[in-house]
């Protein structure tokens, strides 16, 4: 891995989201690594990729050559757009700009596109039978950025997100024990969903005693409201 470029993006990163934006980016990166090594632990322990292919993780993975710069550059790089522009369509945006600056580093034109693909794939969630088509370093983004969002933490969060807007919108009306139920089982699917759209069996394993942990919050709360709770 080409360090100079590695440390020269970061900084990038860090001079455009700031130091509270960058630490999250970070973390990210971390979580790419991790996830990376892993897969590449099992194509390891299985002999050849083939073997891999023909376990469980056969179609979310398909070839385990990865690109680690590509997948390091890409993880600094996939927000990058989002201080300036906002979150709405950022992927397409950060890409560009990531695009723009590891020219400017003469970056090889074939690592710059898999940065490319991998930013503008770690928004999306694709059908089981497509996500052949993602390449790995998309996959792994993708991953990498969603395990954080399956934690109890992210339903405070979004509960909290929940209320402000319905105050504002409602401003004479509490919420109930039913708004509040239905909210949660909303939650609840969403994060059924995102689980079963990771692409990875090592971001599934990392997950999923935090996503079992939130289901029961989830689950625990939604029984014990009654339609007459006032929040």
């Amino acid at each position: 891995m080409e360090m100079d470029v590695v440390q020269a993006v970061a900084q990038h990163a860090e001079e455009e989201m700031g130091r509270e934006e960058f630490q999250q980016i970070s973390a990210v990166v971390a979580s790419c690594k991790m996830l990376a090594l892993q897969l590449e632990g099992q194509e390891n322990d299985s002999g050849e990729a083939g073997d891999m292919e023909g376990s469980g993780d056969a179609e979310e993975t398909g070839t385990t050559t990865i690109d680690m710069e590509a997948l390091v550059l890409a993880g600094y790089l996939h927000d990058i757009s989002v201080t300036a522009h906002g979150y709405q369509g950022h992927h397409v945006k950060s890409a560009e700009l990531a695009v723009e600056f590891l020219r400017e580093l003469d970056v090889p034109a074939g690592r710059i596109s898999r940065v490319e693909q991998a930013i503008l794939a770690h928004t999306t969630r694709v059908p089981p039978e497509q996500r052949h088509s993602v390449p790995l370093e998309g996959r792994i983004l993708y991953d990498a950025t969603n395990l954080g969002h399956l934690s109890g933490l992210a339903v405070v969060t979004a509960l909290i997100e929940f209320g402000a807007r319905y105050r504002e919108q409602y401003r004479n009306r509490k919420i109930n024990g039913e708004i509040l139920s239905a909210v949660l089982r909303h939650m609840e699917e969403r994060f059924i969903e995102l689980y079963q759209s990771l692409y990875t069996a090592p971001a599934r394993e990392l997950a999923r005693e935090k996503f079992d942990r939130t289901l029961a919050f989830i689950d625990g709360v939604i029984e014990h409201l009654s339609d007459a709770t006032p929040v």
